[in-house]
């Protein structure tokens, strides 16, 4: 790819981010809008991008890559700060879900891009198009390592099983902000971000204590093991 090229596609992506965060409705988002923001035409938009949805998997990406490099920073500084004993189970759930968060909850980053891929996944699809997005697990296998250091009481998968989990925790209640309202009868804060992250602590912490009765079971790692995308 020329350096020409990863310019035009950079400035489709940055056009593709502006035209999403300023969207009122899912059909403000198109090929020409975007195109017109990029100051290129549509036909040269899909010479680089086969579809819209391409376009703006590749720009969820690229913001996703933002996330965890705020999560490795996080995480490194978590691990700097206790040297030389293991890092802090809070610091390091801290770094795994507090970039999420405040992203989701400052109105200069673009989280709605993610949000809007959300709506892109409906159907039969949704793996396929989530999956260049899911597969990018460097910075959760950072956590997962630095975790066999803080809880040495669980394995690989013990740990990896509970990131997913407090993954998780975090989705449902980033992106399913109005249930929760209603289910916690409206008395929570979900607009502080470190009030949020303390709140998810609250319920992820627990699940790395030490008690056997919280380990994964042997048949569901059998299971996992003979289906992994169940």
């Amino acid at each position: 790819m020329t350096q020409s090229e990863i310019v035009v596609r950079n400035r489709l992506m940055d056009a593709t981010t502006l035209v999403i965060c300023g969207a009122k409705a899912r059909r403000d988002v198109s090929a020409r809008e975007i195109a017109r923001v990029a100051d290129i035409s549509v036909s040269g938009l899909y010479q680089f991008y086969p579809s819209l949805d391409a376009l703006v998997i590749a720009t969820a990406k690229k913001l996703y890559a933002q996330v965890n490099y705020e999560r490795m920073m996080a995480l490194q500084m978590a691990i700097d700060r206790s040297r030389p004993e293991p890092a802090p189970l809070r610091d390091i759930l801290i770094a795994l879900i507090g970039p999420s968060v405040r992203w989701s909850l400052d109105p200069q980053r673009p989280y709605a891009v993610f949000d809007y891929i959300n709506t892109l996944t409906g159907g039969n699809g949704a793996a396929t198009v989530l999956q260049p997005l899911v597969d990018q697990i460097a910075a959760h296998q950072a956590v997962i390592t630095c975790l066999r250091q803080t809880t040495p009481w669980f394995d690989d998968v013990d740990i990896g099983w509970r990131v997913n989990a407090a993954l998780g925790v975090r989705s449902q209640v980033l992106r399913e902000s109005r249930r929760t309202m209603l289910l916690t009868q409206n008395r929570l804060d979900l607009s502080d971000p470190d009030a949020t992250i303390d709140l998810m602590l609250e319920v992820i912490e627990p699940m790395f204590a030490p008690l056997a009765r919280h380990s994964l079971p042997k048949a569901a790692r059998a299971t996992c093991h003979a289906n992994p995308l169940s």
